[in-house]
């Protein structure tokens, strides 16, 4: 084997791992039961999941036309049940687990997202 092939082995295995390692960061679940639903970059949502000790829907219209359904679950879980967009990624996605991952319907610009908790008197 050439000192170019093992350099080029090197590398290889060097970026499996590094990609390997980064997808298990961002699968790792939050700590934070905190959410923020924006839309557009605007802040329409922010609460605490460990609030909800009974099931919610929340209809988020699109500036654009359309809508997404956010489905807030007793057991302090969120996802988006229903959506008119085209794909239906943003409920294939099901639901909100990691902070690495959000939830993102693109066609409405709507992102559901673990966030800090807010600061008191911030």
């Amino acid at each position: 084997m050439t000192k170019g092939v093992k350099i080029c082995l090197a590398a290889a295995v060097l970026i499996f791992a590094a990609a390997a390692v980064t997808a298990l960061l961002l699968r790792r679940p939050s700590d934070s039961t905190w959410v923020e639903i924006t839309q557009n970059g605007k802040v329409l949502y922010t609460f605490d999941l460990a609030d909800y000790d009974a099931e919610q829907t929340i209809r988020i219209e699109s500036p654009d036309g359309g809508y997404n359904i956010v489905e807030i679950g007793e057991d302090g879980t969120i996802r988006i049940s229903e959506a008119d967009c085209p794909d239906k990624t943003c409920i294939k996605t099901g639901t909100l687990k990691s902070e690495g991952v959000p939830i993102v319907c693109l066609p409405h610009k709507l992102v559901i997202k673990f966030t800090d908790a807010p600061q008191n008197g911030g």
